[in-house]
């Protein structure tokens, strides 16, 4: 009988521990629908739903809603999803665990563009300001993030009547090369033109695949390099090496070629008595591995 006074007592504290509220849950929250699942939650109109919106990357644009009745206010995971049409919805990549969110007008940008086709800056057109619609998904999620069946509910739609996006097209990403092979020039913006008339990069292999490849000319000599991921400065942590530290470790060609590792972070390659000539390259983000073959 004892042990049955302790099994209560924890299964009690278990569950007062998951009852915590969002700071915007209202007392009208909705009634729960089948499958201890709550069937609707409200975003709010925006007080700027009706003012012109520019999109751009430094702006954003804020929704707030309640949290859905899941029977215990558990963690819930909310993803932001727009339309044009009400037909088609394009979800941001941003998630979001609070009832309120910032959404960044890069993504809104990013979404406009894919719902409207554009592929490439080449095929984009200004469409100017339009009646944009937006949504929130919300669902409960495991411990490794995944979707907890029967818990995924969408909101009511809220309308941003005159937004206007950019030219956002996705394109694949550049893996910038810095060493001795182009006289160690910043990682910066002012030389981008610069490592670009030089061919100081490497191209993704498609677009978000994380994986870049390219063939660059590589001087005579001993050469030193690293890769950017961007052009933000020495110290702006967009580095990818052989290992975090500023080192260089000095590697050597075996049949002339190269297979290692790589990390984000400042540790440079290091091949002594380069030949001179084209250096095929790939770097893989995903697996962080990296290959150099001579041609």
């Amino acid at each position: 009988m004892k042990a049955k006074y302790i099994l209560s007592s924890v299964l009690f504290a278990v569950f007062g521990i998951l009852f915590t509220a969002c700071d915007s849950d209202r007392d009208d929250n909705p009634i729960l629908g089948p499958n201890n699942t709550a069937n609707e939650f409200v975003v709010n109109a925006s007080p700027v739903a009706g003012q012109y919106i520019q999109l751009s990357k430094e702006n954003t644009v804020k929704l707030t809603w309640n949290q859905p009745n899941y029977g215990v206010n558990t963690v819930v995971n909310y993803k932001v999803q727009v339309s044009l049409d009400e037909n088609t919805w394009e979800t941001l990549g941003t998630g979001f665990t609070t009832c309120s969110a910032n959404i960044s007008g890069e993504e809104i940008a990013l979404a406009l563009c894919k719902l409207d086709g554009f592929k490439t800056e080449e095929e984009y057109v200004d469409m100017g300001f339009r009646k944009v619609a937006m949504r929130v998904i919300a669902n409960i999620q495991t411990t490794t993030s995944k979707e907890v069946e029967g818990t995924s509910i969408t909101s009511n739609t809220v309308y941003f009547n005159k937004m206007a996006a950019y030219c956002n097209v996705p394109t694949k990403a550049t893996l910038w090369i810095i060493g001795s092979c182009c006289g160690w020039p910043e990682p910066s913006p002012g030389n981008k033109q610069t490592l670009l008339d030089g061919n100081w990069y490497i191209m993704e292999t498609e677009i978000g695949s994380n994986v870049f490849h390219g063939v660059v000319t590589m001087p005579e000599g001993d050469l030193t390099f690293r890769f950017y991921s961007k052009l933000t400065g020495w110290d702006g942590g967009d580095s990818y090496g052989f290992q975090v530290d500023d080192v260089a470790t000095a590697f050597e060609f075996t049949d002339g070629a190269f297979s290692g590792t790589g990390t984000k972070g400042k540790g440079s390659y290091q091949f002594n008595g380069f030949p001179g000539g084209d250096l095929d390259i790939t770097v893989d983000m995903n697996k962080n591995t990296v290959k150099f073959v001579l041609q």
